[in-house]
């Protein structure tokens, strides 16, 4: 389960690059800085560091909760968003469940 948790990661780092690379840093600096705790979140969970489930969760929690309130003022268009937002939440759901259920 770990290792669909890396890739989730990694996939969402690489979509908030995207959004770097398509509409530039200026503007887009909250998803410059998740895209980088992304990246070094999947690089954790995949070397099994300690607490790297439960930074994963806090993360996850706040970037979907952070573009669910800036959703309206995003001024591009917002596809990538979409995706990001429903990766963000499966990465939620399944680290919640990796730490409180399994």
């Amino acid at each position: 389960m770990t290792s669909i948790l890396t890739a989730l990661l990694a996939v969402n780092a690489v979509l908030h690059g995207v959004i770097i690379a398509r509409f530039g840093v200026k503007g887009n600096e909250p998803p410059l800085a998740f895209g980088v705790a992304y990246a070094a979140l999947a690089v954790a969970v995949f070397f099994a560091v300690p607490y790297a489930l439960w930074a994963t969760l806090i993360v996850s929690v706040v970037a979907v909760a952070g573009l669910t309130a800036a959703y309206a003022k995003i001024p591009h268009e917002k596809s990538i968003e979409r995706v990001c937002w429903a990766v963000g939440a499966i990465i939620f759901t399944l680290t919640a469940f990796l730490l409180f259920l399994r």
